[in-house]
């Protein structure tokens, strides 16, 4: 049964998503414990799930290239510039492609090519194929040159990518199509041909750049007319350009050009989108140490887990303690004060920080054998209790004599302290009556520092890339629209295990990015620069 009408055939240019995903960790890659690369799979896989949860395909293939056709052997040049890998790298990235092409099997999407074609021409002659049998086709891919292909029957979903460069994912069709390029789909080969493309090495123009290609494009109508006629274009630098490389824009726009009539023994109707063969692909996600997205996916993985501990690949499972009774803080601070680092969650009644309460705090501590606690301050009646008759555990305020223990430690600049954006958190301890002190590591400006292009520096964002692990969402603990409650009203149960894990999360991230700026002597600028302004009075 379809989901949309037309139905929708969606054409993934496979190796171009492959090499995205190993290029964008490849400084900070996503290893095993055993220390198997995994970065590629860890991509692919959250690409397909989002791509079934979000665009729901009625008609799924995966694109593979397998060889450059005519390319080079009308060029020799062509795509000869391209990064080599070294050897290391290279028996990564050959293995990557292995991980890919047993996930896709367990995913049962098919996979596609044409010997001694690239994934373009196959994409282009199956997209074609699609328009003239009433599908709509979706070719997912950030490749300009597929730009060609747009009309009112074939789009392109750019998935987008992370990084200093980020791009968002876009989806185009022909009433957006002219906003990336400046000319029309049926232009941009001729376009192609005039600027070149440097990373193909097709030569084009030079001389001609993207704006001198729109602007002559708009006026003459194609390459040929603009060759026939450059003897009339007035500004000189064009003119002269393409009097002396007439034969490169003809030999560029045919390397450019997608092929759309290859034979290509498909049957579109056996392209329709599947479900997963879970027996196949929950052993998978168990060696991959997927743990994460094996429970996404209801799979055991090889692996218990439990709704109070952090699945968090090569770190250690940590049960979140509640710790509500002034009696147990002694011991606990003795625990904390015994280990090299404090991680704090600081939880507050909203994100109004000016208006906000303290709600909670969650503490984490690092080692094999290291837990996670929740220190409820400011709840209320838990979010479904039925008329409690009794208000619901919390610890008296942190300026209570019971919670002297607790206060001196967060006070102590001899303890050294970390969390994630802290700056929230200390104007809510502040807020509390306590100036904290000893704060010695802030992931969110450990990230900032380490790449501050990044589109994204949440805990949320920057755990699941680095370590794989999936945090619970703020909104889905305390709701969204007219459902949405205070934190102090979410059951003391559920705060616990958001505010323990995010604590733990936050160590993790801790000793990722730790070594990292050590390597390229980044320490100091966070040091003596980013983290004393976490101190500032006031919170923009």
């Amino acid at each position: 049964m379809s989901h949309h009408t037309p139905p929708q055939l969606f054409l993934i240019d496979g190796y171009a998503l492959i090499y995205r995903a190993f290029f964008a960790m490849i400084s900070r890659p996503l290893t095993t414990s055993k220390g198997v690369n995994t970065s590629v799979a860890w991509g692919i896989v959250n690409f397909l799930l989002r791509l079934r949860d979000k665009y729901r395909p009625d008609y799924l293939a995966w694109i593979n290239d397998a060889g450059d056709s005519f390319r080079t052997e009308t060029y020799a040049e062509y795509k000869s510039t391209r990064e080599k890998l070294d050897d290391e790298l290279q028996a990564d990235f050959d293995q990557s492609l292995e991980h890919v092409s047993a996930l896709l099997q367990a995913f049962r999407v098919p996979q596609i090519e044409v010997p001694g074609y690239e994934a373009d021409d196959v994409i282009g002659t199956l997209a074609t194929r699609a328009a003239g049998a009433g599908y709509q086709a979706v070719i997912v891919s950030g490749d300009k040159d597929f730009y060609q292909l747009i009309d009112d029957h074939i789009a392109l979903l750019n998935p987008g990518r992370g990084g200093p460069a980020a791009v968002t994912e876009q989806w185009v069709d022909s009433a957006n199509a002219e906003e990336r390029l400046g000319v029309p789909p049926h232009q941009v080969v001729d376009y192609l041909a005039l600027v070149g493309d440097s990373s193909d090495n097709i030569p084009g123009v030079k001389g001609i750049g993207p704006k001198g290609a729109a602007t002559l494009l708009a006026q003459y109508g194609d390459l040929d007319s603009i060759i026939a006629q450059a003897a009339s274009i007035k500004q000189k630098r064009p003119r002269e350009a393409l009097a002396a490389q007439a034969d490169n824009a003809r030999l560029s726009r045919d390397l450019v050009a997608i092929k759309r009539d290859l034979s290509v023994e498909v049957d579109l109707a056996e392209l329709a989108a599947r479900e997963p063969d879970m027996e196949a692909l929950a052993p998978l996600l168990s060696d991959f140490e997927f743990y994460t997205l094996a429970e996404r996916l209801d799979l055991g993985a090889g692996r218990q887990t439990s709704g109070e501990v952090v699945a968090t690949p090569g770190a250690p499972e940590r049960p979140v303690v509640v710790v509500d009774d002034p009696a147990d803080l002694p011991g606990l601070v003795d625990t904390l004060r015994a280990g090299t680092l404090v991680a704090l969650s600081v939880q507050a009644s909203s994100r109004a920080v000016r208006s906000a309460s303290l709600t909670g705090i969650g503490l984490a501590i690092p080692g094999e054998e290291g837990q996670s606690w929740y220190l409820p301050f400011g709840h209320s009646n838990s979010v479904g209790a039925l008329a409690a008759p009794t208000p619901v555990p919390n610890l008296p305020a942190l300026s209570h004599p019971e919670c002297a223990p607790l206060a001196d430690l967060l006070r102590d600049a001899a303890v050294p302290k970390l969390g994630h954006d802290m700056k929230f958190g200390w104007e809510i301890l502040r807020g509390a009556g306590l100036e904290l002190a000893g704060l010695a590591h802030d992931t969110m400006l450990e990230s900032f520092v380490l790449d501050p292009g990044r589109r994204s520096h949440t805990l949320d964002t920057l755990i699941l890339d680095q370590t794989g692990a999936q945090l619970r969402p703020w909104h889905d603990v305390v709701g969204k629209g007219k459902t949405q409650v205070a934190f102090a009203e979410v059951a003391v149960a559920d705060a616990a295990e958001y505010a323990g894990r995010r604590a733990a999360a936050a160590l993790a991230l801790h000793e990722t990015f730790a070594p990292e700026l050590e390597r390229l002597l980044l320490t100091a600028l966070l040091d003596e620069i980013e983290l004393p302004l976490v101190d500032r009075k006031s919170v923009v």
